[in-house]
């Protein structure tokens, strides 16, 4: 593939969904690309808007934090291993957990996985259950330990 039709792909790929550096890198190397033309094909997307890593982690954090109910911890470390700035996710999940209540997230998934579980569960088994299943989510230990504690006792 040439230059010129890797910039074209990468372009149309762009402005179809938000993508940071280190996705567009990886494509790039899936398309056996080399660094340097890689390199370069970052930097002139990064010129023309394709590219914008705060617009990125914005988009990410709203739609991980909103719509798919993850906690804050799973998003800044997906958001870490992607390369993203510290400073950057900071600002971003700041800037949304406002609209969030995790208190109310955390109560209605663990109800919800709690009502998944299977009968013949102690205490303790449901509480693990729930805890392992809340902080997969990235929620706070305290945060979800108390709503697990809490149905936990229910059983």
């Amino acid at each position: 593939m040439s230059f010129d039709e890797v910039l074209q792909r990468m372009e149309a790929w762009c402005a179809v969904r938000e993508v940071c550096v280190s996705e567009a890198t990886t494509k790039m190397k899936r398309w056996d690309v080399n660094e340097s033309d890689s390199g370069k094909i970052i930097t002139l997307l990064q010129e023309s808007k394709f590219i914008d890593e705060k617009r990125y982690v914005k988009a990410f954090v709203n739609d991980k934090l909103l719509l798919e109910k993850w906690g804050p911890l799973k998003v800044k470390s997906i958001l870490k291993q992607k390369g993203i700035a510290a400073a950057l996710i900071e600002q971003a999940i700041n800037d949304k957990e406002p609209d969030v209540d995790q208190d109310n997230i955390v109560s209605e998934l663990l109800n919800k996985k709690h009502k998944s579980l299977k009968t013949g569960l102690n205490s303790s088994e449901i509480y693990a259950k729930l805890m392992r299943f809340g902080l997969s989510r990235g929620f706070d230990y305290s945060l979800v330990s108390k709503h697990a504690e809490n149905l936990s006792r229910k059983s």
